[in-house]
């Protein structure tokens, strides 16, 4: 009898990684919305990124508390922005970190479980080529972190590691949070540099001008940052550089394939211009406050 050849899966085009940039928070959620758009037309994509000003963010399906309703970014901290993101899970406080963003078609890679997996593997690998020391990740522990990331609540995503996610000393690294649209799948999540997390709870506590964004909010809660696993922290620029190495490969580039920040190609300008739509979302205040 002839064995029956094993059905593969559908393969996406090799990962292009785009230029880190640094913006404010609706300008970020626009062009992770924008790749996930082009995801679902093919294309495979991963970029890094900051935030100025530093950031609040809600996931797509979480509830403003009442006190905060009606009020700007602006009102809830000097210096500190807002913004609702397009994938679900909790809340979470964008300080100093490194954000990637990972979109490519749903049905390549495996599918969404998969590329879940798959990022956070190859980010564990860009983390310890730096020299961070990560927890083992057990390697049933992707369809518990895939459940998990939907559980929506008032407290930081930080505060409750889920199996499958990317801690140190039993502490929270990294969180990730995926949806799937447009017959694509965006993944996006924060890396540590400090751990500022308290600050996104909104579980009664308030974030108004009172409670200032300064360095003694860092401490042994139950996230952590690279500060306390490194001494010192490597450059950023190795640290993103080693990152999207990683994450290329594991999705069909021998190398990152980086675009340059200068050059117009067609996917850039594809990029800008669904960015500009989805800017105009993400500045509302009634989708930034809806319920």
């Amino acid at each position: 009898m002839t064995a029956r050849r094993a059905r593969a899966r559908p393969r996406g085009s090799p990962c292009v990684v785009l230029p880190y940039a640094v913006a404010d928070g609706a300008r970020n959620m626009a062009v992770d919305e924008a790749m996930l758009e082009l995801a679902g037309g093919g294309s495979t994509l991963l970029r890094f990124y900051g935030w100025e000003p530093w950031c609040l963010s809600l996931g797509r399906h979480q509830e403003a508390p009442d006190r905060l309703l009606g009020r700007s970014p602006a009102e809830l901290r000097p210096g500190v922005d807002a913004v609702r993101r397009p994938t679900g899970g909790r809340s979470v406080f964008h300080g100093p970190e490194i954000t990637y963003a990972f979109a490519c078609p749903a049905r390549a890679w495996g599918g969404p479980r998969a590329v879940l997996q798959t990022v956070h593997r190859a980010l564990a690998e860009g983390l310890r080529s730096v020299g961070v020391p990560l927890d083992a990740v057990p390697e049933d522990a992707a369809e518990a972190s895939f459940a998990a990331a939907s559980r929506i609540s008032a407290a930081s995503c930080f505060r409750d590691p889920a199996p499958g996610e990317l801690t140190a000393q039993g502490r929270k690294l990294v969180g990730s949070a995926q949806c799937r649209r447009h017959g694509g799948v965006l993944q996006h999540g924060s890396i540590l540099l400090e751990d500022r997390q308290r600050l996104g709870d909104l579980d009664g506590r308030d974030i108004g001008p009172d409670e200032p964004a300064d360095p003694g909010v860092s401490g042994k809660g139950p996230a952590i940052g690279l500060n306390e696993l490194l001494d010192p922290v490597p450059d950023r620029r190795l640290i993103v550089e080693r990152l999207a190495d990683s994450v290329a490969r594991a999705f069909g580039a021998p190398a990152a394939v980086r675009t340059n920040a200068s050059a117009e190609t067609p996917t850039s300008a594809a990029l800008i211009r669904l960015a500009a739509r989805y800017e105009r979302v993400h500045r509302s205040g009634a989708w930034l406050w809806r319920r």
